[in-house]
């Protein structure tokens, strides 16, 4: 996004300017903290007229249908400052997909442009930086569970600088990693507790009372296991947060991890249950391969990946397995079934990713990976992912769900393999290296999506039944001047980097390839050129819209105006 304003400021710089924001009282409480913003944001954003990139939420594009990232080139036609949300009217979309005109969204979301309207003065070097502060504010020092204090508690006395100092702590690397991802872990779980629990409760305001048989109804006793898992989170939170309670955790891991030899590659057989005789034909099977290594068990898998080894060998019986972190696989090392892939199963209950790949080489094999539940299954950061006799399974619904995403500099290796069910199989960004043999991706709406330099390399494939493309590429080059080129693979063998043979597709419906150009958002540079950007109009009132969920406004009519420009 090197259209947009950014900024990168240190520990003093944010401490300093929430001081500031937050100096208007001598008591704080969380209550009041959403009045104070809209204090400091009246004197610091421009009320209308400036451009800025909507980075779309996850949850606002699944209740648009439309792909997870996305982003929208807006213009701002007013701010609600006293719910910190803003009125915005789409002028451009970068992708092929269809947006209402106008929408009510977070100020959070939104990244003024660097290049505006040079007609219009504005100083949006004040407004970038106002929003900055504003969403670093509520995605990093805000917690779910804050609303619960009392209004007589000091928000900012007591938690400003220590979860400043902590998040710090988390990004320099002073946490342990396998700390950091825990802690990130439980605030994303917070997050997503206090949606639904905020659900639960608006359906609960039309109980009077909590009488027997309203204790007995199932939303109820929802709301209150919810309710349990908050005070578990924030208890496990509080603990990380308190500075010398934090270096006593450090200096445990930092303990233990010396006393550990790393180097070491151990060999574990999760084993969670079976008869006597699945065990010994299980141990047999084992002998097999490692007839002489010392071997190491655990009933479960999540929690050995947490205290075991980089470069580790993981066996799995024929059982349905639950991971809740990536833990040391992260780092390399093998996970494995020796028995049907169909019967060895890896699932999870986290919604954001399943498996996250940052060491030299991951190997999966004999696997079937149910990644159902986390918005994404895998996420290939660095080094190179081998999938071998896998299938990966997604849940054929979301129009954010992503199979595997692979990021510049990483190599994705995929070996007989089946997926399915995601709205995406495969991502290659650019920068990337994919390369695909002998394998089925079905029953997707894309199978395969990549960008500018990737490097794909695919043979005996085949890409069947995706509602959309079977490989779409994404170009900044421009290879067709009449847009979109749609046709067989042969299509894309005008593509750099990208090698193909015996590729067979099959009821893909948009056609098995698509070359699409994709240049960036570009903020317009004279908004008085078409009346529908001209910020002077005044926009409908709110009465003529509807509002639906996740703070989206849609207009009931266009009034004859067209759809927003697709660059």
């Amino acid at each position: 996004m090197d259209q947009v304003i950014v900024f990168d400021k240190s520990f003093q710089q944010r401490l300093q300017e929430y001081n500031d924001i937050l100096a208007g009282y001598d008591v704080i409480p969380v209550s009041s903290i959403a009045k104070e913003w809209s204090f400091y944001l009246d004197l610091t954003v421009d009320p209308k007229g400036w451009q800025a990139i909507w980075k779309v939420q996850r949850k606002t594009c699944e209740a648009l249908g439309i792909p997870f990232p996305s982003v929208v080139l807006v213009l701002v036609v007013g701010v609600e400052l006293e719910e910190l949300t803003a009125l915005v009217r789409v002028l451009a979309v970068q992708d092929d997909i269809h947006l209402p005109d106008k929408h009510r969204v977070s100020l959070t979301q939104l990244w003024p442009t660097k290049d505006q309207d040079k007609s219009i003065g504005l100083n949006l070097q004040s407004t970038a930086n106002a929003l900055d502060v504003l969403r670093f504010f509520y995605t990093n020092l805000l917690m779910p569970w804050d609303r619960d204090d009392d209004d007589t508690v000091d928000w900012k006395t007591k938690h400003l600088e220590t979860r400043l100092q902590l998040y710090y702590d988390m990004k320099n690397g002073v946490i342990p990693r396998p700390t950091a991802e825990h802690l990130r872990g439980l605030i994303s779980e917070a997050k997503r507790l206090q949606a639904k629990r905020e659900y639960l409760e608006a359906e609960l305001d039309d109980l009077d009372d909590l009488n027997e048989q309203n204790i007995n109804n199932s939303k109820v006793q929802d709301l209150m296991e919810l309710h349990i898992r908050m005070i578990e989170i924030k208890g496990e939170v509080d603990v990380l947060e308190n500075p010398l309670l934090r270096n006593v955790v450090i200096k445990k891991c930092q303990q233990l991890s010396l006393n550990d030899d790393d180097t070491k590659q151990n060999i574990w057989v999760i084993y969670n249950h079976g008869t006597a005789k699945e065990c010994i034909q299980f141990l047999s099977k084992i002998e097999q391969d490692y007839p002489n290594d010392v071997l190491k068990f655990s009933p479960n898998l999540y929690s050995t990946l947490e205290c075991a080894n980089p470069n580790d060998i993981y066996i799995l019986n024929e059982s349905s397995h639950e991971i809740k972190t990536t833990g040391a696989l992260e780092h390399g090392g093998i996970l494995k079934g020796i028995s049907s892939r169909e019967n060895t199963i890896l699932t999870s209950n986290i919604e954001d990713m399943m498996l996250d790949c940052r060491g030299d080489t991951v190997l999966v094999e004999n696997i079937t990976i149910e990644a159902i539940s986390p918005q994404c299954a895998i996420v290939v950061r660095r080094g190179q992912l081998t999938l071998n006799n896998c299938k990966l399974i997604g849940d054929g619904k979301s129009s954010t769900h992503q199979g595997i995403i692979v990021l510049s500099g990483a190599k994705l290796e995929i070996v007989s393999c089946d997926i399915s069910n995601f709205y995406t199989a495969i991502v290659g960004n650019s920068g990337s290296n994919i390369v695909i043999e002998n394998s089925e991706i079905h029953d997707c709406n894309f199978g395969i999506k990549i960008y500018d330099n990737c490097a794909m390399t695919a043979a005996k494939a085949t890409i069947r039944n995706c509602k959309d493309y079977g490989i779409c590429v994404e170009t900044e080059n421009n290879l067709n001047e009449n847009g979109p080129k749609v046709g067989n693979f042969d299509t894309l063998n005008i593509i750099p980097k990208l090698e193909m043979e015996f590729i067979k597709g099959n009821n893909n419906l948009k056609g098995d390839a698509v070359i699409n150009p994709k240049p960036k958002l570009k903020p317009l540079e004279d908004l008085f050129e078409n009346g529908d950007s001209d910020p002077t109009i005044c926009v409908d009132s709110d009465e003529e819209m509807d509002t639906q969920h996740n703070e989206t406004v849609i207009e009931n009519v266009c009034n004859g105006r067209a759809s927003p420009a697709t660059v």
